[in-house]
């Protein structure tokens, strides 16, 4: 029987990571933009490479992690020496220099990129340790509703508090980012450490018919790659991803140009882990009763649908939140199970070949979630450029179009794709379909 202590103690890992993530995520193009007041372009560039970076890295620590074996397991060692100086990093992230435009640039483009290659052999280890916790899937359900409580606990610390930090600790041009950054690496680090101690990996990576070794990494991504529908999987992953960022991102430009009231940012970038929280108990009870693909396709549609009326809302700010409130709950039934999801594809590949390339099919779907983080990092500047945006002056009729389609229509119509694409999606619920599914 796993203990109480243990789960709450890996959700702990996730409330941390998320939770730098979404602090990032949220702020860092924002800070950009208008606190050190650094071009659109400039700012795109450094997140797009610091992303790429991120999943590029994210393929790298798959491979690496399959191949490390040590009595701490394959996953916790990235935590042990990753952590402390992820949390470093994400604190000198929000640090600029009075040096010249092409300076803070090169400074901007150095500071993201190392934390964006620390941060991803952190969380790609994290994520693939549901798949060696347990090999029983009632108890990676379990484990993923305290990984699902704890990262959305960390995204709305992340959110809810962040700009009240900042405005009591000097605001956006007193160094109030930097310091709230530090206090969000004082809670961050703790769980850390905790998830590190009391977490335990209980499944061999190698199993009977392996011959004691493991794959190389082309033979395991050969062994992934027959899977059909962890292929279909990963797509829906990169787009989610892509639309849901451009959502995040374009909500600060949504609140203070469009809507007038930038407080509404906090209230509607809050209200994803809100929603997190109570589905996290709930859906592993209605994947049970209509399948996961179908947790899948509700998702998405909620997502497309609600932001359609978020459209026809207009400046109707209570209309907005509701709709807000709508997106944010589609988006999380439709990542929800993602983790559960991804451990049975790992447990169908083995099944199949007798290896289990956890840390490849791991790596992999976090490459193209990542990549979709970082084309939505590019794709937010680019659009507000192409509407004329101009930081801290009064947007016109055409930058008012281009934050609504940030914040609505580019995200809606890549919701409802996705929701059509996840039709085609199949995930047997008994044995005796996943031969025939696999191929």
């Amino acid at each position: 029987m796993i203990s109480f202590k243990e789960k709450i103690s890996f959700g702990l890992g996730d409330f941390a990571i998320n939770g730098i993530f979404t602090f990032v995520s949220s702020y860092l193009l924002y800070f950009y933009t208008d606190s050190v007041r650094m071009s659109l372009a400039a700012s795109g560039i450094i997140v797009f490479l610091g992303r790429m970076t991120e999943a590029v890295i994210c393929i790298a620590s798959g491979n690496i992690m399959d191949g490390v074996s040590t009595r701490f397991g394959k996953c916790r060692p990235f935590l042990i020496a990753g952590g402390l100086p992820m949390i470093l990093l994400m604190c000198l992230l929000f640090i600029m220099p009075d040096i010249s435009g092409t300076g803070q640039i090169i400074f901007g483009c150095m500071t993201y990129i190392l934390f964006s290659a620390v941060y991803a052999f952190v969380n790609v280890p994290y994520s693939a340790m549901l798949s060696l916790v347990t090999d029983r899937n009632e108890e990676r359900i379990s484990f993923n509703i305290f990984k699902n409580i704890g990262g959305n606990a960390g995204a709305l610390a992340a959110t809810l508090l962040a700009l009240h930090l900042v405005d009591a600790s000097g605001g956006p041009q007193g160094g109030g980012y930097f310091k709230t950054a530090l206090v969000y690496a004082g809670f961050f680090l703790p769980a850390i450490l905790l998830c590190v101690c009391n977490t335990k990996e209980r499944v061999c990576a190698e199993r009977p018919g392996s011959g004691g070794s493991s794959p190389g990494w082309k033979q395991s991504l050969c062994i992934a790659v027959r899977n059909r529908n962890w292929l279909i999987f990963i797509v829906i992953q990169f787009t989610g991803m892509l639309y849901m960022i451009i959502h995040n991102q374009g909500t600060l430009y949504f609140t203070q140009y469009y809507l007038g009231n930038e407080s509404l940012n906090t209230i509607l970038l809050s209200l994803t882990p809100l929603a997190a929280v109570p589905c996290a108990f709930i859906l592993p009870v209605i994947a049970g009763r209509i399948g996961m693909r179908n947790i899948l396709i509700c998702g998405h549609t909620l997502v497309g649908l609600s932001l359609i009326v978020t459209a026809a809302a207009g400046k109707n700010t209570g209309l907005v939140v509701i709709c807000g409130a709508l997106t944010s709950l589609g988006w999380c039934i439709s990542t929800g199970m993602i983790f559960v999801i991804l451990s049975q594809l790992i447990d169908w590949s083995e099944q199949e070949s007798g290896f289990r390339p956890q840390g490849v099919m791991t790596s992999w779907m976090t490459f193209f979630m990542k990549a979709g983080t970082a084309a939505a990092g590019y794709v937010v500047p680019l659009i507000l450029k192409w509407g004329g945006y101009v930081a801290g002056s009064r947007a016109d009729e055409q930058a008012l179009q281009a934050v609504r389609m940030n914040y609505i229509w580019i995200p809606a119509v890549l919701a409802l794709c996705m929701a059509a694409l996840s039709m085609t999606f199949r995930l047997p619920e008994n044995t005796a379909e996943r031969e025939d599914d696999m191929r």
